[in-house]
């Protein structure tokens, strides 16, 4: 068998961590993290042999290109190298991928994206992405709850930690994801569920559309047609294979189809929106009923959405928390003007001015199992630095 050497230089010790305990976990490969930055490893590498995978941490750079191709003075050519840093500049990506970069993570880095990028780099995709494409089904107790305003801003926010993200809308008649991600819609949800038989990465890279170097959607629009659970169930198990997390847009009105409930009901992250309404309240009870039996991995986050003005609600958080008899996990602000705004523009609305946009950051984060207190100073960090 042939052993792959993975050889990190780390700056801070919880990525550290991070990087020694997903090391760990990938087979066939001897490993090292060592504490230090790109001079550190540009140091060892002019005295030692150059392992198969590299990462460096250019957190600390201020050149990080310039950095960068002076590494190549002392590392050998076939080495594969991940960047770890906190510019979030989209040019920066793509110049460090021309220069032949295999990836380049932004901090804080999450297990998933770090399994995603060493499964590229190692050829051993098998064995160290058993655990990528996470799926995060949401959904909403009734119309109008913001289920796809929350999924669209939840996959950028994603995005934007670096992970490989796919939000595919179930409504192939009526969605209108694509409009707040500034997209477009096509065939290719309607194609993927069709041709089954040859699906492969070409045939899903050419049905989705890339919203961003992060951020794909899956979309058809204007077509109504009945598919068997089965091909559901055959098209999760292929998207599984690009993507590190696949959010799923689903209305409540579909639910009674049968591929799109089990995608529901399997999805290791469930998201249901509850608005401040009777009707809402009553279909809740239900959804959360029909979830009940989650498998051990399974997390069921409950949010509610203020959808209309406070003073016109009737209900209070408490009166519904004690019916339903369990807390919600997230509050969103009444925030008609933002969210309009972004849903007209096809702007983020994570990147707004508004509570909101904190809110579902913390949702996320929540997600990718960030700290709740430091991810809102780190956003308010980089808000200062635009």
């Amino acid at each position: 068998m042939n052993t792959n050497h993975l050889l990190a230089f780390i700056i801070d010790r919880g990525t550290q961590s991070l990087v020694e305990a997903t090391f760990n976990h990938v087979e066939q490969t001897s490993h090292q993290v060592i504490s230090g930055n790109i001079d550190h490893a540009r140091n060892h590498l002019s005295q030692h042999k150059s392992p198969d995978v590299l990462l460096i941490d250019v957190s600390d750079q201020t050149q990080v290109v310039h950095e960068i191709s002076q590494l190549a003075n002392v590392c050998e050519p076939g080495t594969r190298v991940i960047v770890i840093g906190q510019d979030k500049d989209l040019d920066l990506y793509r110049e460090l991928k021309d220069m032949g970069i295999d990836d380049y993570l932004t901090k804080p880095i999450n297990r998933d994206q770090l399994v995603h990028a060493l499964g590229r780099a190692t050829g051993k995709v098998s064995r160290v992405r058993k655990r990528s494409g996470k799926h995060i089904a949401i959904t909403g107790c009734c119309g109008g709850s913001g289920v796809s305003t929350l999924t669209a801003n939840i996959g950028r926010a994603l995005a934007k930690h670096g992970a490989q993200t796919l939000i595919t809308d179930t409504d192939s008649f009526g969605g209108d994801i694509d409009l707040l991600l500034d997209s477009q819609s096509s065939f290719g949800l309607m194609n993927l569920l069709t041709d089954q038989q040859n699906i492969d990465q070409l045939f899903v890279e050419r049905a989705c559309q890339q919203v961003n170097e992060r951020l794909s959607l899956l979309k058809s629009h204007g077509q109504r047609q009945h598919f068997e659970s089965d091909n559901y169930q055959k098209l999760r198990q292929a998207l599984s294979r690009d993507f590190n997390y696949l959010l799923w847009d689903i209305p409540g009105h579909l639910l009674s189809v049968q591929g799109i409930s089990d995608t529901l009901i399997n999805a290791e992250i469930q998201i249901v929106i509850c608005p401040p309404t009777l009707a809402g309240l009553r279909h809740c009870k239900t959804l959360l009923a029909l979830l009940a039996n989650k498998q051990q991995e399974q997390r069921l986050l409950l949010i509610l959405n203020y959808n209309q003005n406070e003073r016109d609600i009737l209900l209070s958080q408490a009166v519904m928390e004690q019916t339903l008899e369990r807390t919600f996990d997230h509050v969103l602000p009444f925030a008609p003007k933002a969210i309009n705004k972004a849903a007209q523009l096809g702007e983020p609305l994570i990147d707004s001015s508004h509570a909101i946009a904190r809110k579902i950051n913390q949702i996320s984060d929540d997600i990718l199992g960030l700290p709740q207190t430091n991810s809102s100073n780190l956003l308010q960090r980089l808000r200062l630095k635009r």
